[in-house]
């Protein structure tokens, strides 16, 4: 009797040990949300967004829809007020951020630097639940240089640069003989690429296209006018040639 109550003593500590032990895999306890943070993840979108979209990033995250101010117009050193409404479909790993940047026709791209909490705070992807949509806040200026008509708005998500791969050790003595250029490493980032919805060449969402009043290549005709000349000078007048005196009459 006391061997069989011995053994069912031990059985009973086991199984409440098993249900208490944490299971391998679980996440850790996520931190208390202030109201503010509260406010920017939302249990569906918003049915009064200005612009609903869809988009589609890779089957881990959609975006919904975005509001922007102004619209139509934004000259150089005009302040932009971006929102974007992302929701979570799957589990994104450590290190992605959303990313928005004001592409030129020619190409610039110009990144708009994020630092609000869906970018790099609490709220960054790494930490978003499936099905939630969280409201990204981003504030920019057109650049006063900007050298375009009109420019996109493209917004997407990334990761930073990530650093390749260390070759096997054949691989490396291979490269060993290579001209020291060709076995540099290079850092790029990793894009989430579109499966649906309008996007360009970097796996972004494209938005809104503003009118910057610029005339394109404008610049370069008033600085070439100008020539070195600094600015505020005024232009060097050029003495005349001194004239011969006149001979006297005979």
């Amino acid at each position: 009797m006391r061997l069989g109550a011995l053994v069912g003593l031990l059985s009973l500590s086991f199984a409440v040990g098993c249900a208490q032990a944490p299971k391998e895999g679980d996440e850790a306890e996520k931190p208390e949300l202030t109201p503010e943070l509260k406010s920017l993840v939302l249990e569906q979108a918003p049915t009064d967004i200005a612009h609903p979209l869809y988009v589609d990033f890779n089957g881990k995250a959609e975006l919904v829809g975005y509001s922007l101010e102004p619209q139509g117009t934004a000259g150089p050193n005009s302040k932009l007020s971006l929102k974007l409404y992302w929701r979570s479909t799957g589990k994104l790993g450590e290190g992605y951020q959303p990313f928005t940047e004001l592409v030129t026709p020619d190409g610039r791209r110009i990144e708009v630097a994020g630092s609000g909490p869906v970018r790099t705070g609490v709220l960054a992807p790494v930490n978003w639940e499936a099905g939630k949509v969280y409201v990204d806040e981003v504030e920019a200026s057109v650049p006063a240089d900007i050298n375009a008509a009109r420019f996109t708005i493209v917004a997407g998500l990334k990761t930073a640069p990530i650093a390749p791969e260390e070759p096997a050790e054949g691989d490396a003595k291979k490269a060993e003989k290579k001209d020291e250029k060709a076995v540099e490493a290079t850092f790029g980032a990793v894009y989430l690429s579109v499966l649906s919805g309008p996007a360009d060449s970097k796996h972004g969402a494209v938005l809104a296209t503003l009118e910057t009043g610029v005339t394109p290549g404008a610049q370069r005709v008033l600085a070439a006018k100008d020539g070195k000349r600094p600015l505020g000078a005024k232009p060097q007048v050029l003495a005349k040639p001194a004239q011969p005196a006149a001979k006297p009459a005979q």
